[in-house]
């Protein structure tokens, strides 16, 4: 029996692991692993629950089709009213509770949070001796509640790899979407942005061109010039509603505005120019007005390029009669 459950963990460890190596997107292959390890387990679920400071929230969930989600109802929990739970994981960081009623007794400050627990096998999850928060296999068959220990002591140490991992990918995609000199998005971004919007919503596009950005980059440096962006996309970021900002080029911003209409937009451009004047900064401001779904990109921001430039002749000729 000794062999067989040597054999079954290494067997289905290796399944769970490359189930979680064939995905290319971490958060995928996390779900796709707990839901693996529930089924060779015939657990009603499987939780992933990870510390954030203080408090400790379920971040992914596998449950049979049965039942219900529970995962967005166990979030921000104290860690100390977890704290007898902590306190059972052995050397092998895991807690094998054959028994939940009575552990809930013996523990009065103990609470699981998720209701019907009978069985609960808990793998501490670990990362260079930081501690990330745990999984729950939770009321596996009694047929493989000693296996599932064996299986999810394996499996403990890959889960917090594949947690680190999808934390550098999200970095990653953070950091290929993102301006790095003024944190708003960039054109990647923006292109990605445009694919999460849905059918049906009236969109304002808002183009800016800082005035003057080579003159001041050519008298007093670019370290001035930089700042002058950074100052001039926080403005942008300061705006109230559902907005999105993303810099398009060295001094060209755009905004997309959910659910504005023609006079919404104005205002939003009027309030844009008080600010700026306000902050010394001259940047010229088109806008338009347009549905989704939107045909062709290009030929949106054609036209709102072309209101911005007029909107610069405007001011430069007002500058320079």
């Amino acid at each position: 029996m000794a062999e067989n459950n040597v054999i079954f963990r290494e067997v289905m460890a290796n399944e769970v692991i490359a189930i979680g190596m064939r995905e290319a997107n971490p958060d995928v292959g996390l779900q796709k692993m707990l839901e693996k390890i529930g089924h060779s387990l015939q657990a009603e679920r499987v939780l992933i629950f990870e510390e954030q400071g203080s408090q400790v929230s379920a971040t992914y969930e596998w449950h049979q089709e049965n039942l219900q989600p529970v995962a967005r109802t166990v979030q921000h929990i104290p860690i100390n009213s977890l704290r007898p739970l902590y306190d059972t994981f052995d050397t092998k960081q895991m807690a094998i509770i054959e028994d939940a009623p009575e552990f809930i007794q013996t523990h009065p400050g103990f609470h699981p949070y998720i209701p019907g627990v009978r069985r609960l096998v808990s793998g501490h999850l670990t990362q260079s001796g930081k501690s990330l928060g745990f999984t729950e296999v939770i009321n596996p068959s009694a047929l493989a509640f000693k296996s599932a220990g064996l299986l999810l002591s394996t499996l403990t140490l890959f889960l917090a790899i594949m947690l680190r991992n999808r934390d550098i990918f999200r970095s990653l995609e953070s950091i290929s979407t993102t301006d790095q000199l003024t944190g708003v998005g960039n054109r990647r971004g923006f292109a990605e942005y445009r694919q999460t919007l849905p059918d049906g919503i009236s969109l304002a596009f808002i183009f800016g061109d800082l005035n003057g950005l080579k003159q001041i980059n050519d008298t007093q440096g670019h370290e001035v010039g930089d700042q002058l962006i950074r100052q001039a996309a926080q403005i942008m970021k300061n705006l109230t509603g559902d907005i999105a900002v993303f810099r398009m080029g060295g001094d060209e911003f755009i905004i997309v505005a959910k659910d504005a209409d023609e006079a919404q937009a104005q205002r939003l451009v009027n309030d844009l120019r008080a600010r700026y004047r306000s902050s010394g900064i001259s940047m010229a401001l088109g806008y338009i007005v347009c549905q989704t779904p939107i045909a062709n990109i290009d030929d949106v921001l054609s036209q709102v390029d072309k209101k911005m430039y007029a909107d610069k002749e405007r001011i430069y000729g007002r500058r320079h009669p």
